[in-house]
């Protein structure tokens, strides 16, 4: 069985080595490797050309720029002589056996497509899909299709894909040109269309997260407005496509996405310029006057998405940045009986369209929750101990001045024994966090100092009805002023702020 590898390449040269090498890694090599070079400035062919003197079934082909990948795409598929098709992005790898594992579950059930699990990369690190893992998209091998499986509908890249030829040739499918979001188009057609789709968990397509402000992927720039306008006529596209497939009355599994795609846009609403804003609910809400309401069955964390869904119908741009971003607002919150945070909706019942998808209450996403305790600046002397900071509770700001408490609190690391002193606060807009400065006697410390104990600093917050005990964290740029003869205030590797007891130089120089 013959694989040909598809690659559009657009001004990836910082990238394109890595994904050269893992191609020239495979364990079951690609019978052709097909680079479609899209006008780039920066080199990238170069670094192609190289790589033919290594490979030889590498041919690279220059084009003008076409404006989107799928041009290049369609091209490559054009001149494809393999029996399977891999449309690998350039700024991203594969493991060496991506080829040899998929072909093993290719000639046991001959499937239509072949889909791998995706881990994101950085310089740094490897971490999964969120949402993959949320919905156990790859927990095991298994021949399925998008009917029995919908979650397949939230992997909408090519990359981490092989498909049949003869599939794609005999039902006429092809990238759209010149468009952002071709791929989403593209293989919601494919998942549609495919009787047999096997997803293999045995390797993985690394799907690289790029560092570079100035070089973003199309999918990094889903914050600008553009990307709006772009996704609603993809999603017409695909209506037009199920129409004419008469498939319809399956509408409602691509519009799990088309939910998702555009809760995720409201997301990013103040991020738009006002021209854009002001465009922006009348856009999408002629789009989504037509879903589906059965696609809610399937969308993963599905009281948070109702809700956004309701405040994005309603035009409700302040409620909706509020669940996803502290900075933007508040919403009415309470904590129920088992102590959580959670959102009272209740205040909004009876009053707006889509009541029915808005549930009365719903916890607090874990990312509006920062506990924070933070030192901006500390000095400690012979006399004191002064800290200055700010402290703060999930998304439970204190309402006024009164309901805000911040105390520090001093632990001896050897004995665990605590010394609690109160620090005087103020509130911080716009997230209303707690400001605070306290100031130590430093003769309170002598005596743990001077056995050499090693003193961790704590803050015990307070918000309304809420205290929690939190570690002092110093913010990167925190100033720390050591002019005593006792100790000195330190950080760890983690970040955590102390006072460790003075060395013999440092007494001396004292």
């Amino acid at each position: 069985m013959k694989i040909s590898t598809i690659l559009p390449v657009y001004n990836v040269k910082a990238y394109l080595d890595a994904c050269m090498d893992s191609l020239a890694r495979q364990t079951y090599p690609a019978y052709e490797i097909i680079a479609v070079d899209d006008g780039s400035r920066d080199g990238s062919w170069r670094v192609l050309e190289k790589w033919a003197e290594r490979l030889p079934q590498l041919r690279i082909i220059r084009q003008k720029h076409s404006g989107a990948p799928g041009g290049p795409r369609n091209k490559g598929l054009a001149l494809a002589g393999g029996d399977y098709i891999h449309f690998l992005d350039p700024d991203d790898t594969i493991d060496p056996n991506f080829y040899e594992s998929s072909l093993q579950y290719i000639r046991r059930h001959d499937p239509d497509m072949v889909v791998t699990n995706i881990l994101k990369f950085n310089s740094k690190q490897k971490w999964p899909v969120y949402t993959f893992k949320l919905l156990s998209l790859f927990q095991e091998n298994r021949l399925t299709n998008l009917y029995e499986t919908k979650n397949l509908i939230h992997n909408l890249g090519p990359a981490n894909k092989i498909f049949k030829k003869e599939f794609l040739m005999r039902n006429k499918l092809q990238f759209l040109e010149g468009r952002r979001f071709e791929d989403v188009h593209f293989i919601t057609c494919c998942l549609y269309l495919a009787e047999k789709v096997f997803i293999n968990c045995d390797t993985h397509y690394y799907w690289r997260k790029r560092e570079r402000l100035r070089n973003l992927s199309i999918t990094q720039k889903n914050f600008m407005f553009r990307a709006v306008k772009d996704r609603v006529f993809i999603h017409q596209e695909i209506d037009r496509f199920l129409l004419e497939h008469g498939l319809l009355g399956h509408r409602y599994i691509k519009d799990i996405r088309a939910v998702l795609d555009f809760t995720r846009y409201a997301a990013n609403f103040y991020r738009y310029l006002p021209h854009s804003r002001r465009r922006f609910f009348p856009l999408v809400n002629s789009y989504l006057q037509h879903i589906d309401e059965r696609a809610f069955a399937y969308v993963p964390e599905p009281e948070l998405v109702r809700a956004r869904y309701f405040f994005l119908r309603n035009h409700m741009a302040f409620e909706f940045a509020a669940t996803g971003s502290a900075s933007r607002g508040y919403l009415p919150v309470k904590v129920n009986e088992r102590g959580s945070h959670v959102f009272d909706f209740r205040h909004l019942k009876g009053k707006h369209a889509f009541d029915h998808l808005l549930p009365a209450t719903m916890p607090v996403p874990k990312h509006l929750m920062p506990e924070k305790a933070e030192l901006l600046k500390a000095d400690f002397c012979s006399r004191s101990l002064s800290l200055k900071g700010v402290g703060q509770i999930g998304y439970l700001p204190p309402k006024s001045k009164k309901d805000a408490g911040i105390a520090v609190i001093l632990q001896n690391r050897t004995t665990k024994e605590e010394r609690q002193f109160p620090a005087v606060v103020r509130l911080m807009p716009p997230e209303r966090k707690i400001g605070f400065i306290a100031a130590v006697d430093a003769r309170l410390l002598e005596d743990w100092l001077a056995q050499q104990q090693v003193v961790d600093i704590f803050l015990e917050v307070t918000a309304g009805c809420l205290s929690k005990k939190l570690r002092l964290h110093a913010d990167p740029h925190a100033k720390l002023g050591n002019y005593g003869r006792l100790g000195e205030l330190s950080v760890t590797k983690y970040g955590n702020v102390s006072v460790v007891p003075a060395t013999a130089e440092l007494r001396k120089r004292a």
